[in-house]
């Protein structure tokens, strides 16, 4: 835990007071904090996703990675984002209703179901280099149903330009594969030219390290982003035109602790 990340999950607690939607006047962003961030109602869909990353943590089996071999479990344990931020990005998905999402990176695909658990009708587009992982999670993601899923097996760079250059907007995209600012920026510089009034973009872990809060920052100043909420383990940017430009600080770690 770096020096980095301290200093700013401290400021996040000082500044974070956009608790409950207390002190949120927009009624945009009070929605937003009241029926999606801290919304609690436990949809089917959340056990179902559980249930295969409980598969996972307890699977014996290893995977042959590039350099290496791993895990499944060890796998589940590394990659896999929480529960409570996956069920997140499902409720934004769920309420904003996007047609195609977007996600930089699959992993063993827990994200990936989330954020196609909400509608059968929405397109989800994930990227994962790592051959042995595609097929191994693709067995749990047919298993369980997700047929509205596509696989890249690919890291993302020209794939994802490739992919958004085809799209008419990009409704939502999720950016989970990035270690640094260099990284976030190259992903952005491709996909903001596909945002539109309805675009949603979530990026993960916006305090990382220093290079990746700077990339945050530089979205969250840029004209077409009208409001970004800042949870400090997510960065969610949204790009309507008919909004006031604000940033929120919004306190919301049901089990992130420091």
């Amino acid at each position: 835990m770096t020096f980095h990340y301290i200093k700013h999950y401290l400021r996040y607690l000082l500044c974070s007071r956009h608790w409950r939607g207390y002190g949120v006047h927009s009624p945009f962003a009070f929605d937003l904090v009241t029926n999606v961030i801290r919304e609690e109602l436990p949809y089917y869909k959340y056990s179902l996703v559980e249930k295969i990353r409980g598969f996972h943590q307890n699977s014996k089996q290893s995977l042959p990675l590039t350099g290496g071999e791993a895990s499944v479990s060890t796998l589940s344990k590394n990659t896999s984002l929480k529960p409570s931020k996956g069920q997140l990005l499902f409720r934004l998905v769920n309420k904003y209703k996007p047609s195609h999402v977007v996600e930089t990176k699959m992993g063993l695909a827990i994200s990936t179901m989330y954020l196609a658990a909400p509608d059968t009708r929405l397109s989800v587009t994930t990227f994962e280099k790592e051959r042995s992982v595609v097929n191994y999670a693709t067995q749990f993601m047919k298993q369980g149903g997700f047929s509205n899923i596509q696989v890249i097996p690919s890291s993302p760079e020209e794939p994802l330009k490739t992919l958004v250059e085809k799209l008419e907007s990009l409704d939502f995209l999720y950016v989970n594969d990035c270690h640094s600012g260099a990284e976030l920026d190259e992903r952005l510089s491709i996909c903001l030219p596909k945002a539109g009034d309805k675009s949603v973009f979530v990026v993960d872990n916006i305090y990382e390290d220093e290079t990746k809060t700077e990339a945050w920052n530089r979205l969250k100043s840029m004209s077409q982003v009208r409001v970004t909420v800042d949870l400090f383990h997510l960065g969610i940017a949204f790009f309507d035109r008919k909004l006031q430009k604000e940033d929120y600080f919004v306190r919301h770690f049901p089990d992130f602790h420091l």
